[in-house]
């Protein structure tokens, strides 16, 4: 597992499930020379909310077209009413909501709406 001891503290240190007790300070507070253990790269979150359902085709579509510029690293899809496909990407500022919905529409799925945000069930 890598991991490096920043030596200008961090804001949580990496829980120890070893440990007979585990306490955490206040929001935001930080720990001197606490080694951490990096999780992965920021993240952008987006939801594509569609005017009615999606195909698996129009799922497709949009998976492959955020696919030409960023890696999706979590994705969720909602069979609702009108379908949701919530995702996160890497890196950040790959895609901004106008520039999805615009990429979506050349790519042949129109009726959908980006926002900046994205929420998980799981």
């Amino acid at each position: 597992m890598a991991q490096f001891t920043r030596t200008h503290g961090d804001y949580q240190p990496v829980m120890n499930y070893d440990a007979s007790s585990y306490t955490v300070g206040a929001v935001n507070a930080v720990t001197s020379a606490a080694t951490v253990q990096p999780q992965g790269p920021k993240l952008d979150f987006f939801t594509v909310t569609a005017t009615g359902a999606l195909s698996t085709t129009q799922v497709n579509t949009l998976v492959q077209t955020i696919q030409q510029l960023a890696t999706i690293y979590m994705y969720e899809y909602t069979d609702a009413s009108d379908d949701t496909l919530a995702v996160a990407i890497y890196p950040v500022a790959a895609w901004t909501t106008s520039t999805l919905d615009t990429a979506f529409t050349a790519a042949g799925v129109t009726g959908t709406t980006t926002t900046a945000t994205a929420t998980f069930t799981g």
